[in-house]
């Protein structure tokens, strides 16, 4: 009951996986100053998901906790599986983005089991707009980009967003002047805005390994991109603003349930280019966020 009770070392404790929480004394879920320096320790607003009823009541208190936690993408519990594990299924967390693949159907299903399911967006067989035009000079941004269902303009004098194929599940061609398609990407960023409007804890997995097999089964793996392979490959090198873990794309990474994986991105065989060009736009689309978002290695 002592360690329970004691702040120093529950907050350790919650450091390491932050469902530990659930374990402090009804003293320490109930004291105000101890739940906000958990919170500015890990930017994880959902531990107010553990505290008394009273604390996650007050709408005050509430806003202090959400200025604590500030914006962008956490790392904290990163190389946790459990508590992500009961993140999603102990209150609403959505999962916003996980690396594609052959392991991309298994781990949808997956998340979709539990309360706040997933934030993605399928338009099947019409062709949409991506997140890069203009031979990659232009990146969507973090809000709508101005092409959502608007005639595509004549060439001349137009946005360099514009010079972009659109693509569907068995389709990929230049929309003609004057067509209308969706942009997946400002329809995944609104339905991301619209879960965190409603409650829900946006997480993001770095990986598309669930279980250890499914790295030889699917090719599950990594999308961590070092400064060294964004270098060798011609691709932005990945900041956040809160930083991101050492060893960032390189060696192995322990993982809670003492499961090791690689940290590095393998080469996909069709774009030859590093697993998870999508999720990075996706990581840097969510890091500017006004909320914060909380990564996980393992979905």
């Amino acid at each position: 009951m002592e360690m329970r009770n004691d702040p120093d070392i529950v907050l350790a404790a919650v450091m390491e996986n932050g469902r530990t929480m659930e374990f402090a004394s009804n003293a320490l879920l109930n004291d105000r100053s101890f739940v906000l320096r958990a919170v500015q320790s890990t930017k994880a607003t959902w531990l107010l998901n553990y505290c008394s009823r009273e604390l996650q009541d007050d709408k005050e208190f509430q806003e202090l906790v959400e200025q604590a936690a500030g914006t962008g993408l956490v790392f904290t519990c990163y190389h946790s599986f459990s508590c992500f594990d009961s993140v999603r299924n102990r209150f609403v967390a959505t999962g916003a983005s996980v690396p594609g693949g052959t392991a991309y159907d298994h781990v949808m299903t997956q998340l979709n089991k539990t309360s706040g399911g997933t934030a993605t967006v399928w338009f099947d067989e019409i062709p949409v707009f991506g997140f890069s035009a203009n031979k990659g000079e232009w990146v969507h941004p973090s809000e709508d980009c101005g092409r959502d269902y608007v005639p595509v303009p004549l060439q001349e004098n137009r946005h360099e967003m514009w010079n972009s194929m659109v693509e569907s599940r068995n389709t990929r061609l230049w929309p003609p002047v004057g067509s209308k398609h969706p942009c997946w990407c400002c329809h995944w960023l609104r339905k991301v805005k619209q879960k965190h409007a409603e409650g829900a804890v946006i997480c993001i997995a770095v990986s598309n390994i669930y279980n250890k097999d499914w790295v030889d089964k699917y090719g599950a793996g990594s999308s961590e991109l070092s400064d060294e392979a964004a270098d060798k490959f011609g691709l932005k090198r990945e900041q956040f603003r809160n930083g991101r873990p050492a060893g960032w794309g390189t060696g192995k990474i322990q993982i809670s349930n003492g499961m090791t994986f690689s940290r590095v991105a393998p080469v996909h065989p069709h774009t030859g280019l590093p697993l998870g060009e999508g999720c990075r736009w996706e990581r840097q689309a969510l890091d500017s966020l006004e909320f914060p978002v909380f990564v996980f290695f393992m979905p």
